[in-house]
Protein backbone atom coordinates (compact mmCIF):
# COMPACT_ATOMS: atom_id res chain seq x y z
CA UNK A 1 0.00 0.00 0.00
CA UNK A 2 1.60 3.38 -1.02
CA UNK A 3 1.87 6.11 1.82
CA UNK A 4 -0.10 8.84 1.67
CA UNK A 5 1.64 12.11 3.12
CA UNK A 6 -1.51 13.38 4.95
CA UNK A 7 0.02 13.27 8.34
CA UNK A 8 0.85 16.05 9.89
CA UNK A 9 5.02 16.78 11.23
CA UNK A 10 5.28 17.38 14.68
CA UNK A 11 8.41 17.66 16.33
CA UNK A 12 9.13 15.19 18.64
CA UNK A 13 9.68 15.91 22.04
CA UNK A 14 12.83 16.02 23.61
CA UNK A 15 13.67 13.32 26.17
CA UNK A 16 14.15 15.11 29.61
CA UNK A 17 16.87 13.21 31.98
CA UNK A 18 16.07 13.01 35.67
CA UNK A 19 17.86 11.19 38.68
CA UNK A 20 16.11 7.97 39.43
CA UNK A 21 17.20 6.96 43.39
CA UNK A 22 17.97 3.44 43.84
CA UNK A 23 15.63 2.19 46.97
CA UNK A 24 17.69 -0.45 47.78
CA UNK A 25 21.12 1.41 48.08
CA UNK A 26 19.91 4.41 48.63
CA UNK A 27 22.49 6.37 46.41
CA UNK A 28 21.72 7.98 42.62
CA UNK A 29 22.20 6.24 39.82
CA UNK A 30 23.32 7.56 36.43
CA UNK A 31 20.37 9.80 34.76
CA UNK A 32 17.93 7.60 32.65
CA UNK A 33 16.72 9.67 29.85
CA UNK A 34 12.51 9.59 30.29
CA UNK A 35 10.43 10.89 28.01
CA UNK A 36 7.81 12.79 28.36
CA UNK A 37 5.21 13.29 26.07
CA UNK A 38 3.99 16.30 25.10
CA UNK A 39 0.18 16.89 23.95
CA UNK A 40 -0.65 17.52 20.56
CA UNK A 41 -3.30 20.60 20.12
CA UNK A 42 -6.52 20.10 18.69
CA UNK A 43 -6.76 21.42 15.01
CA UNK A 44 -9.35 23.59 13.31
CA UNK A 45 -11.81 21.11 12.25
CA UNK A 46 -11.59 19.31 15.77
CA UNK A 47 -12.56 22.36 17.87
CA UNK A 48 -15.32 22.90 15.24
CA UNK A 49 -16.61 19.16 15.39
CA UNK A 50 -16.16 19.13 19.29
CA UNK A 51 -18.39 22.68 19.30
CA UNK A 52 -21.12 21.10 16.58
CA UNK A 53 -21.17 18.30 18.65
CA UNK A 54 -21.67 20.20 21.64
CA UNK A 55 -24.36 22.20 20.33
CA UNK A 56 -26.35 19.02 18.57
CA UNK A 57 -25.80 17.66 22.22
CA UNK A 58 -27.53 20.32 24.01
CA UNK A 59 -30.46 20.60 21.39
CA UNK A 60 -31.01 16.89 21.98
CA UNK A 61 -30.97 17.06 25.39
CA UNK A 62 -33.56 20.14 25.60
CA UNK A 63 -35.90 18.30 22.95
CA UNK A 64 -35.76 15.16 25.58
CA UNK A 65 -36.56 17.24 28.49
CA UNK A 66 -39.22 19.22 26.32
CA UNK A 67 -40.90 16.12 25.19
CA UNK A 68 -41.37 14.61 28.78
CA UNK A 69 -42.79 17.71 29.78
CA UNK A 70 -45.23 17.39 26.87
CA UNK A 71 -45.62 13.60 28.16
CA UNK A 72 -46.92 14.03 31.44
CA UNK A 73 -49.31 17.01 30.02
CA UNK A 74 -50.66 15.13 28.00
CA UNK A 75 -50.81 12.19 30.77
CA UNK A 76 -52.54 14.66 33.01
CA UNK A 77 -55.54 15.89 30.13
CA UNK A 78 -56.05 12.36 29.38
CA UNK A 79 -56.37 11.23 32.90
CA UNK A 80 -58.73 14.01 33.15
CA UNK A 81 -60.82 13.07 29.98
CA UNK A 82 -61.51 9.48 31.84
CA UNK A 83 -63.05 10.98 34.75
CA UNK A 84 -65.33 13.01 32.89
CA UNK A 85 -65.96 10.17 30.76
CA UNK A 86 -66.84 7.93 33.37
CA UNK A 87 -68.89 10.81 34.70
CA UNK A 88 -70.91 10.82 31.89
CA UNK A 89 -71.15 7.27 31.46
CA UNK A 90 -72.47 6.91 34.95
CA UNK A 91 -74.93 9.78 34.59
CA UNK A 92 -76.08 8.24 31.62
CA UNK A 93 -76.81 4.77 32.96
CA UNK A 94 -78.54 6.53 35.90
CA UNK A 95 -81.02 8.77 33.67
CA UNK A 96 -81.56 5.38 31.61
CA UNK A 97 -82.77 3.78 34.59
CA UNK A 98 -84.80 6.77 35.98
CA UNK A 99 -86.45 7.00 32.31
CA UNK A 100 -87.39 2.79 32.49
CA UNK A 101 -88.56 3.48 36.56
CA UNK A 102 -90.98 6.28 34.94
CA UNK A 103 -92.36 5.11 31.65
CA UNK A 104 -92.99 1.34 33.55
CA UNK A 105 -96.43 0.02 32.70
CA UNK A 106 -97.90 -0.24 36.02
CA UNK A 107 -97.02 3.70 36.81
CA UNK A 108 -98.66 4.78 33.48
CA UNK A 109 -101.97 2.72 34.53
CA UNK A 110 -101.53 4.16 37.98
CA UNK A 111 -101.52 7.45 36.82
CA UNK A 112 -104.21 7.06 34.17
CA UNK A 113 -106.53 5.61 36.82
CA UNK A 114 -105.66 8.66 38.94
CA UNK A 115 -107.34 11.29 36.11
CA UNK A 116 -109.76 8.73 35.04
CA UNK A 117 -108.29 7.42 31.85
CA UNK A 118 -108.66 4.18 30.45
CA UNK A 119 -106.01 1.80 28.16
CA UNK A 120 -107.01 -0.19 25.44
CA UNK A 121 -104.45 -2.19 24.06
CA UNK A 122 -105.69 -1.67 20.55
CA UNK A 123 -104.70 2.06 20.53
CA UNK A 124 -101.60 1.90 21.78
CA UNK A 125 -98.34 2.15 19.53
CA UNK A 126 -94.88 1.42 20.66
CA UNK A 127 -92.18 3.77 19.21
CA UNK A 128 -89.03 3.16 19.43
CA UNK A 129 -86.19 5.68 18.32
Amino acid sequence: MAQNNLAEAFPASKPVKRSIPDLKEGTLHKAKAVVIPKPLPFSKFEKILMTFCGIILTGLMIFVVSGKIALSSAEHNLSSSQEQVTKVTSDNSNLKQEVNQLSSRTRLNKIAKQYGLSLTTSNIRNVNK
